[in-house]
């Protein structure tokens, strides 16, 4: 009996100590499934937050990219309209400066904006066919008069085994070798500028690594500078008397372009002996035999002459509808226009007045701001859309011209029913390129046509 009743004992003091174990392991359980119940909605609410925070910085971007082109459109539309009129040779430095100064100015805002779209997550990549030699000669070109200007010989080297068609993101590899090669003209007194470019391995038949060199006979960079040089906001000399301006935003943003494109960027250089700024890119080879998409033309100035694939529609005054509410860029557009040739151009203040005056006009071709009072561009587009199908009307090309210049604005813009999109500052050589390209005229096959009397709009 007394052996039973120990082992009775023993067995509640068990059952007891296991109950309490049981209890403190529910009590440790319940407490880490409510801390982790704490920390999951602490991330959820930290997630949300990361979420509106980044599109607060997309928005606030988009909104500052829209702010600023919109005002720098008018101020380098108009100085290209005041550099071709008679002007004395004084208001006509005076005019060249205040261009070179609006162009440095964009730039640094380009600089800006891409840094941000970097850094935000927004900047895409292009992957089409290109051929190397016509890029590379377009950018040596860029540079030519200020080469010739500080009396510095510019030159490049392209060996003949270098393939000519490649497929890549050629707008983002004019961007690299621009920014390299200005950097090299501005802290280059004396000697020369060159841009090598070399195969790193064999050439094979589906791809190839490209190395690009940019040597020049400047200043040239102590090792100190040169492990912080491609920093952002950092350049070599940094005090505030320093000879060379700039945003030090150019050599990060080549760092950030080069590595997201799978390549790698560096700086070898002596001081006082020049510098020697490199970068190695993969490139697949283009074999489709297609025709690589043309460059973007560069304005160098009105040429006074119709161009010939739009001389019908000079002719005939045909009327161009400019829907644009921004009234300083009003006059820019109307008048490089009228450059042009196009002396019928019809404006609208609104989607919606775009809307009305297409529907009485006979017009060739509408110029679509995108952010307009009352009805935006978008809307406009797919109104004017509908209305052609349903009154069975040919289709009216459309080209966007507009500040809008994030990720995603041009394709919105297409998906909205336009053909073609231009962003500001307008280049007006691209402009009178879209035009062509829109309008499917070239010299061999565009006759004059019967006039059309256009209805009475008020005429911009």
């Amino acid at each position: 009996y007394q052996e039973t009743k120990s082992h009775l004992a023993n067995l509640e003091r068990l059952v007891r100590e296991r109950t309490a174990a049981l209890e403190k392991t529910n009590t440790e359980l319940s407490t880490a499934n409510e801390m982790l119940k704490i920390a999951t909605d602490k991330a959820r609410k930290m997630a949300e937050s990361a979420l509106m925070a980044s599109r607060a910085k997309s928005e606030f971007l988009a909104t500052m990219s829209h702010e600023i082109r919109t005002p720098m459109n008018g101020v380098v539309g108009m100085l290209n309209l005041l550099l071709d009129t008679d002007l004395t040779k004084e208001q006509g430095d005076f005019a060249r400066t205040i261009k070179a100064s609006a162009d440095s100015l964009l730039t640094i805002i380009n600089d800006i904006l891409d840094f941000s779209k970097i850094e935000a997550g927004k900047m895409t990549f292009e992957t089409v066919p290109f051929e190397l030699p016509e890029l590379i000669v377009a950018v040596m070109e860029m540079f030519q008069v200020r080469a010739r200007e500080k009396n510095i010989l510019l030159r490049h080297q392209l060996p003949a085994e270098i393939p000519v068609r490649l497929i890549g993101d050629p707008s983002r590899l004019r961007q690299v070798l621009l920014n390299l090669i200005g950097n090299a003209i501005k802290f280059t007194d004396n000697g020369e500028v060159t841009l090598e470019v070399s195969a790193r391995g064999p050439v094979g038949e589906a791809a190839c690594e490209l190395y690009f060199a940019v040597k020049d006979t400047g200043v040239g960079i102590s090792e100190e500078a040169q492990k912080k040089l491609f920093n952002s906001f950092t350049q070599a000399d940094s005090s505030t008397t320093r000879k060379y301006g700039g945003t030090g935003l150019g050599l990060a943003i080549c760092r950030k372009l080069i590595e997201l494109l799978g390549g790698s960027i560096g700086v070898t250089s002596t001081l006082g002996q020049g510098s020697t700024f490199w970068f190695v890119l993969p490139f697949p080879r283009d074999k489709s035999g297609q025709p690589a998409p043309s460059r973007t033309p560069v304005f160098t100035g009105f040429s006074h002459s119709a161009h010939p694939a739009l001389a019908a529609m000079q002719q005939n005054n045909t009327p161009i509808l400019l829907a644009e509410d921004n009234r300083t860029n009003q006059i820019v557009a109307v008048k490089t226009l009228q450059k042009f040739g196009f002396n019928n151009v019809q404006l609208a203040v609104n989607g919606q007045q775009a809307v009305d005056h297409w529907s009485q006009l006979d017009a060739c071709i509408i110029l679509m701001d995108c952010q307009m009072p009352e009805m935006d561009g978008y809307e406009a587009t797919r109104r004017i859309r509908e209305q052609e199908k349903i009154r069975n009307r040919g289709r009216t090309p459309i080209i966007a011209m507009t500040a809008n210049a994030m990720q995603g604005d041009r394709e919105r813009c297409l998906e909205a029913g336009m053909d073609h999109y231009i962003t500001k500052p307008v280049n007006p050589a691209e402009l009178q390129a879209a035009i062509v390209k829109v309008t499917g005229a070239s010299p061999a096959d565009q006759q004059p046509a019967a006039a059309t009397p256009a209805p009475a709009i008020p005429q911009a």
